[in-house]
């Protein structure tokens, strides 16, 4: 029987994975996010792991990563089809996608950290359409964020056979949830998009964070209220589709040692 919560070593590994996953040490990049999933497959225990951003309203990508037994495949661009989509073999899952756990991220607007078993249990998956034609996994993880509308970022974590992912393997996701967005939605951005989507007063108050600034200081620097200069990083957040000083100031200008998180 596994165990059910993470151990001192799976905290060790937690610990690697988010150093990873940190801009301010390590420039957002699809070979990071290899490394990470890399990391997750023997922490998790599963077959593979991937990381994909999708549109559910017509089931496109707009990125798919993953690592498998140690081998990685990236697929963006123009290595997706010309629609985006990348498997024209989805009649079964577009069919159940809606009232199955693969679309509560969708659907709850929420960061989601889920597995399969835990919803049809195995009975009920075993006889489960989405089992028998298209998802044979004995289980898969589902755990990622919304990025507005249909739009997601999601990793999945298969295992092909065996017991259904335990309370541990959840613990772990969920652990880790809070943690992966910067980076993840880093990889999937437009190019050059965060610098040319900023005014001008943004870059100015983000050059004041990257040098150490408090909302405080760059408040009283630039003559506006703390609660102006809140507002403007909310914003900034917003555009580059971060959540924290220090990611915004790596989107921006490329990873630094200053600032604050």
């Amino acid at each position: 029987m596994s165990p059910s919560t993470p151990s001192s070593t799976d905290v060790l590994a937690l610990r690697d994975i988010l150093e990873l996953a940190q801009p301010s040490r390590h420039t957002p990049s699809t070979t990071v996010v290899s490394e990470i999933l890399r990391r997750l497959e023997p922490l998790l225990g599963s077959d593979g792991v991937a990381f994909h951003a999708m549109d559910a309203r017509d089931f496109s990508y707009q990125h798919m990563q993953g690592v498998e037994a140690g081998e990685e495949y990236v697929l963006s661009g123009a290595d997706l089809s010309s629609d985006g989509s990348v498997d024209d073999g989805l009649d079964v899952l577009q069919d159940h996608w809606w009232v199955s756990p693969c679309s509560l991220i969708e659907r709850t607007g929420e960061p989601v950290a889920t597995n399969i078993r835990s919803w049809y249990g195995e009975r009920r998956w075993s006889q489960h359409p989405l089992h028998r034609e298209y998802l044979t996994y004995a289980d898969e993880l589902i755990f990622g964020f919304p990025l507005g509308g249909a739009r997601s970022l999601r990793i999945l974590a298969p295992r092909e056979s065996g017991s259904a992912f335990g309370e541990r393997e959840l613990t772990l996701c969920r652990l880790l949830l809070p943690h992966l967005r910067d980076v993840l939605t880093a990889v999937v951005a437009p190019p050059d998009a965060p610098a040319d989507t900023l005014t001008e007063r943004q870059r100015e108050i983000l050059h004041l964070v990257q040098n150490g600034m408090s909302n405080e200081q760059v408040g009283a620097a630039l003559g506006i209220s703390p609660t102006t200069v809140r507002t403007h990083l909310e914003h900034v957040y917003a555009r580059l589709g971060v959540t924290s000083r220090t990611a915004a100031v790596a989107a921006a200008f490329g990873p630094t040692r200053g600032g604050t998180a």
